[in-house]
């Protein structure tokens, strides 16, 4: 780990007090304990646990902060490339999972009467949910970590499950991804779903009214508000 990568990881500047770095991490070892997240995300969770917990204890102490801050520009540029090199391959190989699983999710859409009957639209649903979670166990640093939530959600929706456990999983992966991608170009769409979620499969119309008349705030005038004005006015 190159440069100031500690600092980034606390989400502090390097120049940051100790009581900075302290609250900095606390805050975020809350947002990234395993506990708090549902198992499709917990070894994502477990990852950034990993680096919060190791920077901490470099910058939280004095002796170790001072040695880290004087060998941090001093590393061979040959560290970087590696890394880079080893990012790559593993967007190639997320990449690989992923499309696979837009493939099931698209067929999965096809949803005439006779593939319903013959539970072809839940096994492609079933196939896709599985490629989405291996990139997001497997990979859940690539970038195609947060497409592969969103459609994993849409699985998540369109499945024939209303459990108990189903609903309480589904409600958390929904909010976990709202918290961790807050300017995803998904965020509409995710919110729109959600509601979707609450007013259909849960039957929460309070959360349902809640969420549909934040997007109607949040993308007035769009395609987006016209829908959730349509959820609104069925739960009138």
């Amino acid at each position: 780990m190159g440069g100031n990568d500690y600092y980034k990881i606390l989400e502090v500047h390097p120049e940051a007090s100790n009581e900075v770095i302290k609250k900095a991490y606390q805050t975020l070892a809350q947002r990234y304990h395993p506990d708090r997240h549902a198992v499709t995300r917990r070894k994502w969770a477990e990852e950034h646990f990993k680096e919060l917990s190791a920077a901490y204890r470099v910058l939280n102490d004095p002796v170790k902060r001072r040695e880290y801050d004087r060998n941090a520009d001093s590393e061979e540029p040959d560290n970087e490339l590696n890394g880079a090199s080893a990012r790559g391959r593993g967007d190639e190989e997320a990449y690989f999972s992923y499309r696979i699983g837009r493939e099931h999710y698209q067929n999965a859409q096809k949803k005439v009467v006779w593939r319903m009957l013959l539970g072809k639209v839940e096994s492609d649903l079933k196939k896709a949910r599985d490629k989405f979670v291996s990139v997001l166990e497997e990979y859940p640093n690539s970038k195609y970590a947060e497409n592969a939530n969103y459609y994993y959600l849409c699985c998540l929706m369109e499945c024939f499950e209303y459990t108990e456990e189903y609903l309480q999983d589904t409600e958390q992966e929904f909010t976990e991804f709202l918290d961790e991608y807050p300017r995803s170009s998904w965020q509409g769409e995710v919110m729109l779903r959600f509601a979707k979620f609450y007013l259909l499969k849960k039957r929460d119309y309070s959360q349902a009214r809640k969420l549909a008349t934040e997007i109607v705030k949040l993308h007035e005038k769009t395609k987006l508000a016209q829908e959730a004005e349509s959820l609104l006015e069925y739960m009138r």
